[in-house]
């Protein structure tokens, strides 16, 4: 069983058990998705890629009543919605990856406490991503990332861990 990242915050964990809870087909990203690899800073929204069949979007829109989900602010890549539990993002397109399915083939299942189980993101995917979208923030986030990974890995892999 995969623990929780401490950095999570708990409206970020009550989002993510939302969705969850409603069997959405998605993969975890961003910043979220990043700390399921080690990195230990803080993130102020959840974005998930989500697939788009008619089935996934009839239980996304059930999950987004029960967050409180509020008018949407449809953007170039992706619709984001102010929530009772903070922002989310549901991404349809991410530079340098692709939409769901590219997210997907390298995503790992990660089973948390309560039978919570979520998809999230390969690491190199998630930087990859974040180098594309040249955004200053993301930039500026991705040495710390890379060295947060690796000694999450290296961890990982330590006798005794």
């Amino acid at each position: 069983m995969t623990p929780l990242p401490e950095a999570l915050a708990e409206n970020q964990e009550a989002l993510l058990r939302i969705l969850a809870r409603h069997k959405v087909e998605m993969v975890v990203l961003g910043g979220v998705g990043a700390q399921f690899h080690g990195w230990r800073s803080a993130t102020a929204d959840l974005d998930v890629a989500v697939d788009r069949s008619e089935a996934n979007v009839a239980r996304i829109n059930l999950a987004l009543q029960e967050a409180g989900a509020g008018d949407p602010q449809v953007g170039q890549f992706g619709t984001a919605f102010k929530t009772r539990f903070g922002r989310l993002e549901l991404v349809r397109k991410a530079d340098g990856i692709g939409e769901y399915a590219d997210w997907l083939r390298n995503a790992r299942e990660k089973k948390l406490d309560d039978g919570l189980v979520i998809m999230v993101a390969d690491p190199e995917d998630i930087l990859a991503s974040k180098r594309a979208a040249g955004r200053s923030k993301d930039l500026a986030a991705l040495d710390q990332m890379r060295a947060d990974f690796d000694e999450s890995s290296s961890n990982a892999r330590s006798p005794g861990r």
